[in-house]
């Protein structure tokens, strides 16, 4: 009944009032906080000093050619390689905050954004900024590997599209609206983390590396996916453990990081069907 209920809202309020009522609710929090969230970037010889990589990951900047039209595609490939100078070099303190709407700011033209591909009221749709998600979600799937604590995590409730070189399990997104939906996480870490992005051969890079080596290692493994078909049609699920292992090889934690849950909006297959 309470889904149903926020269904209709979405429905009846525009999305752009529902994000404006959002960010003037979050704006005091955002003005006080600023002091404990990440904004330095490292000078050269900072980043030279972090010579021990958490976690990298890279994703094509088009993942399925044709599927988006050729002006918001530019677009979004050159708001992600905009938003990539301002990632790189960043560091995040031991307890230190990382977030992506602090770190990259309002996507504006002025700013050197452009119109590019978004989902609103799971719909797409042209906007300034828009494609940025590909760097959130790529960052996530880092962090998560990397073992940060993740504070804000929104994702989008459909799979747009059947895999297609995918390289990370389903549901390893984290959709950001300006002021409206945040990704941020935490750098547990005695240590600091410097933050890595560029584009390269096509594609977004991300990474976090540290100064020394923190003394464990880092297992993501997926459980529970399946396709499932309700009244509203199909839908995929997994979730994803974290274990945490000694260097001996010892496990010293197993923890749930998400759960993800969403509508498919294509019909599997038996090849996309769990093993």
């Amino acid at each position: 009944m309470v889904k149903r209920g926020r269904r209709l809202a979405r429905r009846l309020v525009p999305f752009g009032v529902r994000r404006q009522i959002v960010g003037l609710r979050r704006l005091p929090r955002w003005l006080v906080e600023r002091n404990g969230i990440a904004s330095r970037h490292a000078d050269t010889d900072e980043v030279v000093s972090h010579r021990w990589l958490l976690a990298s990951h890279s994703s094509p900047l088009n993942r399925v050619p044709g599927s988006i039209p050729a002006e918001l595609q530019q677009g979004k490939e050159a708001n992600v390689t905009r938003a990539a100078t301002l990632l790189d070099g960043l560091v995040i303190e031991p307890n230190q905050l990382f977030s992506h709407h602090h770190a990259i700011g309002r996507t504006t033209r002025r700013r050197g954004f452009r119109r590019g591909m978004e989902l609103q009221n799971e719909e797409s749709t042209g906007s300034w900024g828009g494609g940025l998600c590909q760097v959130s979600n790529s960052f996530y799937w880092v962090a998560v590997q990397a073992g940060m604590r993740i504070v804000e995590r929104h994702r989008h409730g459909l799979d747009l599209f059947p895999d297609h070189e995918r390289t990370v399990p389903f549901g390893c997104g984290a959709t950001v609206v300006y002021n409206y939906a945040d990704f941020r996480f935490e750098n547990p870490l005695p240590q600091p983390v410097l933050m890595r992005a560029r584009v390269e051969d096509g594609a977004f890079v991300s990474e976090l590396w540290t100064t020394t080596d923190p003394g464990f290692r880092f297992e993501i493994e997926e459980v529970g996916h399946r396709f499932f078909e309700t009244d509203e049609g199909w839908m995929r699920e997994n979730r994803l453990w974290r274990k945490v292992r000694s260097l001996s090889g010892v496990l010293l934690s197993d923890t749930e990081v998400a759960h993800n849950i969403g509508r498919v909006t294509y019909e599997p297959s038996t090849s996309e069907e769990p093993v």
